[in-house]
């Protein structure tokens, strides 16, 4: 009987104690890492470099939108219903180009950066399971997505993850 009771007790004790031993929790300021990145000041130059690519482009079009209008405006009285119907329409097609040519510049922005910033995303986070296998931490967390963290019991491992990218 008394080997039964010592037994159960041992089995509930051993989940205890396991529950009982302290957690390495660390944050990581993500954002700051990836923007301290030499990665993320080339990708922002070549996001720069298309974004202006297509600004002039439309700027061009725009430019050449409104000598069209210009042109239009100043002789539609004149014109022949057939020509004046012709330049209206090739006014309208070209603002929709325009148009199109925003939507087109938005969404390879958007595309670009996504292609640019996924390996420099994938770095951070290889550096950060590293960082949590040589410190035996249990869990890592971005400090911008922390609601609440005891800075008592949380470790700031910022500098460790940095370190490890070299930066």
């Amino acid at each position: 009987m008394k080997k039964i009771l010592m037994t159960l007790v041992a089995l509930v004790a051993l989940p205890l104690a396991m529950l009982a031993q302290e957690q390495k929790i660390a944050i990581v300021d993500v954002t700051s890492i990836i923007t301290q990145m030499p990665e993320t000041k080339a990708m922002q130059t070549e996001l720069d470099n298309l974004l202006k690519k297509y600004e002039d482009t439309h700027v061009a079009m725009q430019e050449e939108f409104q000598k069209k209008y210009e042109s239009y405006a100043a002789e539609r009285e004149g014109l022949l219903e057939t020509i004046r119907t012709r330049r209206e329409q090739e006014l309208q097609d070209l603002a929709k180009r325009i148009e199109d040519l925003q939507q087109v510049a938005q969404q390879d922005y958007q595309k670009k950066q996504v292609e640019l910033l996924t390996p420099i995303q994938k770095k951070v986070q290889e550096a950060i399971a590293a960082v949590g296998n040589e410190n035996n931490y249990t869990y890592i967390v971005d400090a911008s997505t922390v609601i609440f963290m005891n800075n008592s019991t949380a470790i700031d491992a910022t500098a460790k993850v940095r370190a490890k990218l070299g930066l």
